[in-house]
C-alpha cells in the first residue's frame, strides 16, 4: 500500500482520522445556518426523493445532502443532519493518505494531518451541505486517476470515474470544476509521455463516461426547471469583481499575509519535486485565475474554488518530507508545517467555539423566556428557514407572524456580512431590546439578533 508504509503507519493514520472525526463533530453542533436551513426546509416541503431530484430547482439544493436531510427528518438534531458531511469529510482524510502513501510513509502521515486540520475541510465537513461528499468523490477521482497514470498499461478506471462524477455532481455542482481540472491533468501527463494528440485521445477514452454522466445530470436539472415553469433559480448572482476575487483567494489560503508567505515558501520548496501530483496542484491553482480572467459571475465566492484545496494539500504532503531530507530545506519545511498547524488550530478552535453564530440559540432563548411558545416577526422572509429548522430540531412551538406590522413580541433580524444592525431597534412604533445575538467568525454562518418588545 505504498513504499515503506507499514501497518503501524496506518494505525497512526487511523488515529489522525479519528481526531478529524472529533473536530468535525465538535464543529457540527449548533443550529443550521441560512443555507443549511433552507436545504432542510426544501427537503421537507417536497416530501419525496423524486421531489428532491425534480422539484427543487434552486442552486442551494445539493441533492445528496437534501436527500439525507429528508431521510433523517426535520426534527433530527443538527449533529445527525450533518452526519453525511461528517462521515464524508472523515473518509476523505484516509483516501488522501492512501494517495500520498504511494510516495512513502511520511507523505501519507503529512497528508492525513493536513486533511484532518485544514480549516476549509473542517468547515465543509461539519455542515449540512454538499461540499464534503463532493470533495470525497473528487479526492477518490484523483486517487484512481493517479494510480492509472502510474501505470497507463493497466485497465482504465472509466467506471470508477463515472461513479465519482455521478456522486460528486449529485453532491455539489462544483464537481464539474474538478472534472475539468482532472481532464487537464490527464492531457498534460499523457501528452508529455506520448505526445499531445495521443494524450488527448487517452483522456477522452478515460473520461468520456464521466463527462456523459455530468452532462446528463445538468440536462436533468435544467429540464426539470423548465418543466416546473419557473426556471432554475440561483440564490445569489454577482458580476465579477477583482476585489471580491482577492478576498476569496485570501480565504482559500488562510486569510492572512502570513499564510500567503507560507504558500510562497511551499512553492519554493516544490521546485525540486518531480511528481504528477505537482502538475495537478499547479493546474488546480491556475483554475481560480482562469475564472477571474474570464470574468465569470460569482468569482468572489471562495467556496466555488474548494476543489483546488485537496491538490494543494497533496502537494504539501509530498513536498515537505522531500524538503526535510534535503540539505537546507529541513528548517523551512518545519516552519511551514508549524505555521500551518498553528493557523489551522486557531481557525478550527474559533469555529468550534463560535458554531457559525449558532442560529439555534434564538430558539433556546425563546424556550427560556416563553416556554409555551412564541410568535416572532421577521425583517426578511428568507430568515424564516433559520427559525423553522431550529424550532423543529428543538421541538419548540414557534409561530411566525404573517406580517411585520404590527410587530410581534419578539423580532428576529438577520444580516449579510458586515451589514449594520439597528442601533435603536424599533418597528412600527414599538421599541425593542436585544436579548440574544450571534456572529460567525469562519467561512460560513449567519449574523443575527433576537429582540424582545420593551412594552
Amino acid at each position: 500500500m505504498g513504499t515503506g508504509v507499514r501497518p503501524g503507519h496506518w494505525i497512526a493514520i487511523a488515529g489522525i482520522a479519528l481526531v478529524g472525526l472529533v473536530l468535525r463533530c465538535l464543529a457540527a453542533r449548533g443550529g443550521l445556518w441560512l443555507d443549511e436551513a433552507w436545504s432542510a426546509v426544501f427537503a421537507q416541503e417536497v416530501a419525496t426523493p423524486a421531489g428532491v431530484l425534480f422539484q427543487i430547482n434552486h442552486d442551494n439544493n445539493h441533492h445528496l445532502n437534501t436527500l439525507w436531510l429528508q431521510l433523517v427528518g426535520s426534527d433530527a438534531p443538527p449533529l445527525l443532519q450533518r452526519a453525511l458531511s461528517i462521515a464524508s469529510g472523515t473518509a476523505t482524510i484516509v483516501v488522501a493518505a492512501r494517495i500520498a502513501a504511494r510516495r512513502g510513509a511520511a507523505p501519507a502521515i503529512v497528508a492525513a494531518v493536513a486533511f484532518c486540520l485544514a480549516p476549509f475541510l473542517v468547515t465543509y465537513g461539519a455542515e449540512a451541505r454538499g461540499y464534503a461528499p463532493m470533495l470525497f468523490a473528487w479526492v477518490c477521482a484523483i486517487g484512481v486517476t493517479d494510480r492509472w497514470l502510474a501505470d497507463p498499461a493497466r485497465l482504465r478506471p472509466t467506471t470508477a470515474l463515472a461513479i465519482a462524477a455521478l456522486l460528486g455532481c449529485l453532491a455539489q455542482a462544483t464537481m464539474l470544476f474538478g472534472l475539468f481540472v482532472l481532464a487537464w491533468w490527464v492531457v498534460r501527463e499523457r501528452g508529455r509521455a506520448d505526445g499531445w494528440r495521443q494524450g488527448l485521445r487517452e483522456t477522452v477514452a478515460l473520461l468520456w463516461p464521466a463527462a456523459v454522466v455530468a452532462l446528463l445530470l445538468i440536462a436533468m436539472a435544467w429540464i426539470a426547471a423548465a418543466a416546473g415553469g419557473i426556471g432554475f433559480h440561483i440564490g445569489n448572482r454577482e458580476p465579477h469583481d477583482w476585489g471580491k476575487w482577492l478576498d476569496a483567494m485570501r480565504q482559500l489560503i488562510g486569510g492572512t499575509v502570513g499564510s500567503a508567505i507560507v504558500l510562497l515558501f511551499l512553492a519554493y520548496l516544490a521546485r525540486g519535486v518531480s511528481d504528477r501530483l505537482k502538475t495537478l496542484a499547479v493546474l488546480a491553482g491556475a483554475f481560480p485565475l482562469l475564472v477571474a480572467l474570464l470574468a465569470l459571475p460569482n468569482s468572489g465566492a471562495s467556496r466555488y474554488y474548494v476543489v483546488i484545496v485537496p491538490p494543494l494539500l497533496l502537494l504539501a504532503a509530498i513536498t515537505l518530507p522531500a524538503a526535510w531530507s534535503r540539505s537546507g530545506g529541513r528548517w523551512l519545511a518545519a516552519g511551514i508545517a508549524l505555521a500551518f498547524g498553528v493557523q489551522a488550530g486557531f481557525a478550527d478552535s474559533a469555529m468550534i467555539r463560535n458554531l457559525r453564530g449558532d442560529p439555534g440559540r434564538p430558539i433556546a432563548m425563546l424556550a427560556t423566556v416563553a416556554p409555551r411558545g412564541a410568535v416572532v416577526s421577521l425583517d426578511y422572509d428568507r430568515s424564516s428557514a433559520i427559525l423553522i429548522a431550529a424550532a423543529r430540531s428543538q421541538h419548540y412551538p414557534l409561530t411566525l407572524a404573517d406580517s411585520p406590522c404590527p410587530p410581534a413580541r419578539f423580532h428576529f433580524v438577520e444580516r449579510d456580512g458586515d451589514a449594520a444592525f439597528p442601533d435603536s431597534p424599533g418597528w412600527c412604533g414599538r421599541a425593542y431590546r436585544e436579548i440574544a445575538r450571534g456572529d460567525p467568525t469562519g467561512l460560513s454562518g449567519t449574523h443575527w439578533r433576537l429582540y424582545a418588545a420593551m412594552r
